[in-house]
C-alpha cells in the first residue's frame, strides 16, 4: 500500500518535542566522527543546540589495581581536561562553533549519559558504534545498548561509514505508541523528496491450507485497517514520500533485509517497557537492530506518560480468548453493551463448497455461551417487525476474539469454529 503525503509542513509536539539540545555523547579520545557529523546536522535541521559529552570509568584507568595506592586528584583533572579538549575540537571541526558545551562526568557509561540527556530535556542522543566491526560498539563493546536501555530520549545509533542527509528510511511499526514516535523521528529527519517505508512484519504461516489461507486474509484486513490509522496519526509534512509493507518471518531477520535491498539510511524502532498489546515486534528488537544494522538506527522510548492513554484505543484492539471458562461471561458482556445496535452476522465455511452468508439490517438482541453445549447463541431482531427475533447457534468453537475500534467500542466479534468463522459486525452507533 502506497501513500504519498505532499501537504503543509506540521509537527506534533505531544509524541515528539524538539526544543532541547542533541547530545552527542563519544568515547574519550575515538577517532571516529560520523556521531558528531550526525549530531551537528540534526541539530541544524531542528534549530538547536548541538551538545557534546563524554565519560570515563575511573575503574578502566588503571588506579584500581590491586596492590597500587590512588592517583592524586591532579592525574584526574588533567585527564577530564585532555577529553574536553578533545572533544571542543573535534566538535568545532565539524561546524559547530568554536565553543560548543562540552561535559567529561565519571561514572557507568550508559545510565549518565541517559541521565544527564534527561536533566537537560535532551531532543535527541546521538552515539556511535565505535571503530572495531559489529562488537566494537560505543563505550566498550555493548555500552551503546545501556545507553538506549536507559534513556527517555530517542537515540540515534550512527555507524563509523553513515553521514547525512537522510534520504532513505524504514520505520519497524507494532503499531504501538513508541513506534509511531519512531516514525515521526525518521520523517524529521528525511531531506525533501526523501523516503520513509512503514513496516509491519508478521509471522509466516505455517500450513497452507484454507483455514491459513482465510486467516492470512483478515490479518490483512486488520492490518489495512491498523495503518489507515496510524497514517492518521503522523503529521502532515511536504514533499515527503510515504508508503507501507507488510512483510512475513522473523522480524528482525525481515527488517534487516528490507533495509539492505531498500538500501536504507536509517532503521527506526520503537522501544517498549512492557507490551501492552499482543504485537508481533516485541522484547529485544531493537537491540538485534543495533547490532545487525549496516545503518544508522533511531531508537524512539515509550513515555511513562503513554501509560495513562491506553493505545489499545488510539489504534484498536484486539482480544483473542481461547478459554471455554471465560466466554460465557465475555458474551454476555459485550450483549450488555451492545443491546439494540444495528449489526451485520457473516459466516464463511473452511470449505470450499461452503455456503457463506451475511444478514444485515439486523438489532442484536442477547449474546451468550453455553459451557455444558459448547455452543455461542447470537440473538438478533428486526427492528421493522415487533417482537421477531433469529436466532443463530455456533458449535465447534476454539476461539472468540473481540475487536474495539479507536474509540474503544465493541466492533466485532469472531467465533473461530472447526467448521469456519462467524463475524459479528456492530454497525454505527
Amino acid at each position: 500500500m502506497t501513500h504519498v503525503n505532499a501537504l503543509q509542513d506540521d509537527s506534533n509536539d505531544t509524541l515528539h518535542p524538539v526544543a532541547g539540545p542533541v547530545i552527542v555523547a563519544l568515547k574519550p579520545f575515538d577517532g571516529g566522527d560520523s556521531a558528531i557529523a550526525m549530531a551537528n546536522w540534526l541539530a541544524g535541521r531542528r534549530h538547536v543546540e548541538l551538545q557534546a559529552m563524554s565519560v570515563i570509568e575511573m575503574g578502566d584507568v588503571g588506579t584500581m589495581v590491586a596492590g597500587l595506592p590512588p592517583l592524586p586528584e591532579e592525574y584526574y583533572q588533567r585527564e577530564r581536561d585532555e577529553v574536553a579538549a578533545d572533544l571542543r575540537s573535534r566538535v568545532a571541526a565539524a561546524g559547530a562553533g568554536p565553543q560548543p558545551r562540552v561535559d567529561v562526568a565519571e561514572g557507568p557509561p550508559g545510565s549518565t549519559v541517559a541521565a544527564s540527556a534527561a536533566e537537560r530535556r535532551a531532543s535527541a542522543i546521538v552515539i556511535g558504534t565505535g571503530q572495531h566491526g559489529m562488537l566494537g560498539r560505543f563505550l566498550y563493546g555493548e555500552r551503546a545498548l545501556e545507553v538506549v536501555r536507559s534513556a527517555a530520549s530517542p537515540v540515534l545509533v550512527v555507524p563509523p561509514s553513515a553521514e547525512p542527509p537522510i534520504r532513505r528510511a524504514i520505520a519497524a511499526v507494532d503499531f504501538s505508541q513508541a513506534s509511531l514516535r519512531a516514525a515521526i523521528g525518521a520523517m524529521e529527519m528525511l531531506d525533501a523528496g526523501g523516503r520513509l517505508t512503514l513496516v509491519h512484519v508478521e509471522s509466516a504461516s505455517r500450513h497452507l491450507d484454507d483455514r491459513a489461507l482465510r486467516g492470512d486474509e483478515e490479518s490483512e484486513r486488520r492490518v489495512g485497517a491498523l495503518f489507515a490509522r496510524f497514517l492518521d496519526a503522523l503529521p502532515e509534512t511536504v514533499g515527503l514520500q510515504l508508503d507501507t509493507i507488510t512483510l512475513r518471518g522473523d522480524a528482525v531477520g525481515a527488517l534487516l533485509r528490507y533495509a539492505e535491498e531498500q538500501e536504507a539510511d536509517l532503521i527506526a524502532c520503537g522501544r517498549r517497557r512492557h507490551s501492552i498489546v499482543e504485537r508481533l515486534l516485541v522484547g529485544s528488537v531493537s537491540t538485534a537492530l543495533i547490532r545487525g544494522a549496516p545503518c544508522s538506527v533511531l531508537v524512539a522510548p515509550e513515555h511513562p506518560e503513554d501509560d495513562d492513554v491506553d493505545v489499545r484505543l488510539v489504534f484498536g484492539e484486539v482480544r483473542p480468548s481461547t478459554d471455554p471458562n471465560e466466554w460465557r461471561t465475555l458474551l454476555q458482556t459485550v450483549s450488555d453493551r451492545n443491546s439494540g445496535r444495528r449489526a451485520r452476522l457473516s459466516l464463511r465455511p473452511v470449505s470450499p463448497g461452503g455456503v457463506e452468508s451475511v444478514d444485515r439490517g439486523y438489532l442484536l438482541l442477547a449474546l451468550d455461551y453455553d459451557r455444558r453445549g459448547g455452543r455461542a447463541d447470537i440473538v438478533l431482531g428486526d427492528p421493522h417487525v415487533m417482537g421477531s427475533h433469529l436466532t443463530h447457534r455456533i458449535t465447534g468453537i476454539h476461539r472468540i476474539e473481540t475487536v474495539t475500534d479507536p474509540d474503544g467500542r465493541d466492533a466485532r466479534v469472531e467465533f473461530d469454529t472447526k467448521s469456519g468463522r462467524c463475524m459479528l459486525d456492530f454497525v454505527g452507533a
